[in-house]
């Protein structure tokens, strides 16, 4: 049991070790939870989604989104992941240079530990940019109890409680930087709707401990089609409402996009 404590602990430290790198690298809260997988295949297991866009008119555009995940999961109920996700759009007008308009990421850790068949309690850390909303950079470290109140064959749905304390600077001439302590609640609800096809629905909802009319709402929804165990079409949608955004920013958010995952 101490060598199998050890070695958990030896992944964990490798898996933040990988997370903070990726942070220096590519210079409130993703909704990483709708990315979490239910599969439950122990040891190591990898994930790779790629989507691509292109439109052309007086203009062109090419937007290009990639997300790699990998997970690690122990028969002792102990389940470790880490996202990595980038998109960059480029628009080219005639007769002139290609200019970046999107340029966002993140890197998320997440570890969960099952405590009951209930209940598990987790914790995150998480780096995030987002030039279109003006976000050089997000850190952010949470913990919470993930609650599971119904499981079958064909759906299953979570509730998650938590809090993190989050540092954001922006790219203002005001209000550039804010700190504080931040609930992060969420309910989740997978279906499959057949065997080939499954629905993902998850909202987050996200407000200072400080002022409650600081609050985030966000929505992730996710349609996937899969043609066998490794290769998937996705069609998502992302939604974010934000009552309290920072200078000049609106408060909404949207993104429709789709593409093609595969397992390893």
């Amino acid at each position: 049991m101490l060598k199998e404590n050890t070695l958990d602990m030896l992944l964990v430290k490798y898996l933040l070790i990988i997370s903070i790198s990726l942070f220096d690298s590519i210079a409130g809260q993703v909704n990483t939870e709708a990315m979490r997988s239910e599969d439950v295949r122990f040891g190591f297991s990898n994930q790779f989604s790629l989507d691509v866009g292109y439109e052309k008119a007086n203009n062109e555009v090419l937007d290009l989104a990639s997300e790699y995940r990998l997970d690690y999961i122990k028969q002792n109920n102990f389940h470790s992941f880490m996202i990595i996700s980038l998109e960059n759009a480029y628009e080219k007008e005639e007769k002139t240079p290609k200019n970046i308009i999107t340029n966002k990421g993140f890197v998320h850790l997440r570890t969960t530990k099952i405590l009951t068949p209930k209940y598990q309690v987790e914790i995150f850390t998480q780096y995030e940019f987002n030039e279109y909303l003006l976000l050089n950079d997000r850190h952010l470290l949470g913990s919470g109890l993930r609650i599971g109140f119904q499981k079958s064959e064909f759906s299953n749905t979570f509730l998650g409680i938590g809090l993190m304390i989050e540092k954001e600077t922006y790219n203002l001439d005001i209000e550039n930087e804010k700190r504080l302590l931040r609930s992060t609640n969420y309910i989740k609800n997978n279906i499959a709707l057949t065997s080939t096809i499954d629905l993902r629905n998850t909202a987050y909802f996200q407000m200072a401990s400080d002022d409650f009319n600081d609050y985030r709402i966000l929505y992730d929804g996710g349609l996937n089609f899969h043609v066998n165990k490794s290769f998937a079409f996705n069609i998502e949608l992302n939604y974010r409402f934000d009552n309290d955004p920072q200078g000049n920013l609106g408060n909404s958010y949207i993104q429709i996009s789709n593409g093609i995952s595969l397992k390893f």
